[in-house]
């Protein structure tokens, strides 16, 4: 199967990018909690219909597991997961894997051929009426109990939760950047090219380390390292909330790892710098290297709300371009932004830039610029500044609003 390795989605503030990216976020969540239980619908509900606002909230996702596509529905409302559905997606006519239905009796349906086994029907009487609750997801509960029963639903719920990654700035907070970046040396290698590339000043990275007595740490926290040997935790850097450190349990040592950018001086000296000395540009870069590492290197989807966020445009537009022009790259990289030096036929092609915008009834539309016809040669960046394409804010007149 073709899919494209690079997405950017173009719109103006409050076009419902954003929204999308939560919503496959919350999606995630929701597999891997596999209940609904704690989820608030209103909020998810679109506002400015009243039918919307009676009727279940649907999510849906598409994805491919080695050369299979899989379509996975999900509707849910208040405490109750309405319907629920995975098939396995074909030319001619899709083949169900499972069929979940709540309306007053809860009924399952697995694909053809299951329940001609009596064993599997009577698994099947027994899932719908005794085991499976009305607020679990039957993805889920089968994954996580029953994985060898249907190896189809198992493929599905580890892609969705371990290989579909959505970025906000709280997953990268929570990342063990330094532990990452010692344990793996492609990953290193790649960060010391990137910084090298984009001239932030820095000419190499180290991860420095050292051994904590475990008497100068909470003897709880200890434990919890103890028990999990080789799992590393994270430590907000004491001078900059932007940072934090990594800690590990690994050969009967507690190792304390940090970040240490270094600087070459005029005179070739070479300067070990404070990793909070550093830019928020610079930083955010950092944090984007495994990231970018694992579009490289392995068969996933990463989506980033904003992706350009406290970076300058040349240092964006060399990260996309360094994956668009990638001959091994294995991912797919989903990125929503604001910068328009990426609008660029050298980089993205037309059907790998997308844009939302807002429909007369304030719903939000998504289309990709190979629905306009655009010539190989058209400076698609000027177009859409134009507003060519929609995608864009419109703004009032200043003279109007007594500006000066």
């Amino acid at each position: 199967m073709e899919a494209m390795r690079l997405t950017a989605i173009y719109g103006a503030n409050g076009a419902g990018k954003s929204n999308l990216v939560k919503a496959l976020q919350d999606l995630k969540t929701i597999v891997a909690t596999g209940n609904i239980g704690h989820m608030v619908f209103q909020n998810y509900k679109f506002q400015f219909s009243k039918a919307s606002l009676n009727e279940p909230v649907s999510m849906a996702i598409e994805f491919c597991i080695d050369g299979i596509v899989y379509y996975y529905s999900l509707e849910m409302d208040t405490g109750i997961v309405s319907y629920e559905s995975l098939s396995v997606s074909k030319k001619s006519k899709d083949l169900l894997v499972f069929e979940r239905k709540t309306n007053g009796i809860q009924t399952i349906k697995f694909g053809e051929g299951y329940s001609a086994n009596k064993s599997n029907k009577l698994f099947s009487n027994v899932l719908q009426d005794k085991l499976l609750v009305r607020e679990a997801l039957l993805l889920s509960f089968m994954a996580s109990n029953y994985p060898e029963e249907i190896p189809d639903i198992a493929k599905a719920y580890q892609w969705i939760v371990n290989d579909l990654f959505v970025l906000n700035p709280k997953y990268l907070k929570n990342l063990a950047l330094a532990y990452l970046f010692s344990k793996n040396p492609g990953m290193s290698s790649l960060l010391q090219d990137v910084l090298s590339g984009t001239k932030t000043g820095i000419t190499s990275v180290e991860v420095g380390t050292r051994v904590v007595d475990e008497s100068q740490l909470d003897s709880g926290f200890v434990k919890g390292l103890k028990d999990t040997p080789g799992v590393p935790k994270i430590l907000q850097n004491a001078a900059d909330d932007r940072i934090n450190n990594s800690i590990v349990y690994e050969n009967g040592q507690i190792v304390y790892m940090e970040i240490q950018p270094k600087h070459q001086l005029s005179d070739g000296a070479e300067v070990r710098m404070p990793i909070n000395f550093e830019s928020d540009g610079t930083i955010r870069l950092i944090e984007y290297i495994p990231l970018l590492y694992l579009v490289l290197t392995r068969d996933c989807v990463v989506i980033i709300d904003e992706i350009e966020r406290s970076l300058h445009p040349i240092l964006i537009k060399e990260i996309i371009t360094k994956i668009s022009e990638s001959q091994t790259a294995k991912g797919q990289l989903i990125f929503t932004t604001h910068e328009s030096c990426l609008l660029d036929q050298q980089i993205l092609r037309p059907d790998e830039i997308w844009f939302a915008q807002k429909d007369t009834e304030q719903a939000t539309q998504f289309y990709p610029l190979s629905d306009f016809n655009i010539h190989k040669t058209a400076n698609i960046e000027n177009g859409y500044l134009n507003g060519r394409y929609g995608g864009i804010p419109f703004l009032s007149n200043l003279n109007d609003l007594h500006w000066k």
